[in-house]
């Protein structure tokens, strides 16, 4: 994953730099004002990134989602990068996830929350050693890098509707851990052994795979995989 260039940005307090002239006076904007600011303003396309680990860092942006999309113009066009943790099906579908509306992709992200307007205002959300980082700001330097980065990521990620549905928890699992297999190379006798599954069950489960992924080898797989998040996390992989 490339690290985010954003903690040597200078932050711009809260507020200061999207407070809305319609604002009650004594209100003190906090990120939630500032988050629907910044899509509110957006003329051309607005970019969201939701990753950050659910019960590590206070979010903004997750719960706010709705409420937030609804300050975009119609024709603006909304895009969202999350990781497979932070997907939330029910709630992107409520909201157009699923057809018409914000196009969603998956992707290894750092622990970030963000959202972007035009490439000129951007608002983060950064879990930092020091505890929370959220701010706003206009500064050319952070917003462009921020803006440059999720491009990167969105070109080299793929739409939801090419991660197929493997059904229950525990099979999704299984399936992250033989794609990691996959990955890595491991014959099948040493993957059968590590996953406590026979030879011939994993074989089979290769075969399910790769034909809902329609890769046509299984280092195909593995980069597809990979490409659309089913990969499990490093510390958890044999």
């Amino acid at each position: 994953m490339t690290p985010l260039p954003l903690r040597r940005a200078v932050p711009v307090p809260i507020g200061s730099a999207l407070r809305s002239s319609a604002a009650p006076v004594g209100r003190c904007p906090g990120p939630s004002e500032d988050a629907r600011a910044v899509v509110r303003e957006a003329g051309q396309h607005v970019s969201i990134i939701l990753a950050l680990p659910r019960g590590t860092q206070r979010e903004v942006l997750r719960s706010l989602l709705p409420a937030l999309l609804a300050q975009a113009k119609p024709d603006v066009r909304v895009r969202i990068l999350c990781t497979r943790h932070t997907y939330d099906r029910r709630l992107l579908h409520t909201i157009g996830g699923d057809g018409a509306g914000p196009e969603v992709r998956l992707a290894r992200l750092d622990p970030i929350e963000a959202v972007m307007a035009d490439g000129r205002t951007a608002l983060a959300n950064l879990r930092a050693e020091a505890g929370p980082q959220i701010f706003t700001t206009q500064e050319a330097l952070p917003v462009q890098a921020l803006h440059t980065l999720f491009n990167s990521i969105w070109k080299r990620s793929a739409p939801l509707s090419a991660r197929p549905d493997f059904g229950d928890r525990r099979r999704t699992r299984l399936v992250a851990e033989i794609l990691g297999m996959l990955r890595v190379g491991a014959t099948d006798e040493v993957a059968a052994r590590a996953l406590s599954i026979s030879v011939r069950t994993y074989r089979r489960h290769v075969a399910d795979i790769m034909e809902r992924l329609e890769a046509r080898s299984r280092f195909e797989a593995g980069l597809l995989a990979a490409k659309l998040d089913m990969l499990p996390p490093p510390a958890e992989r044999r």
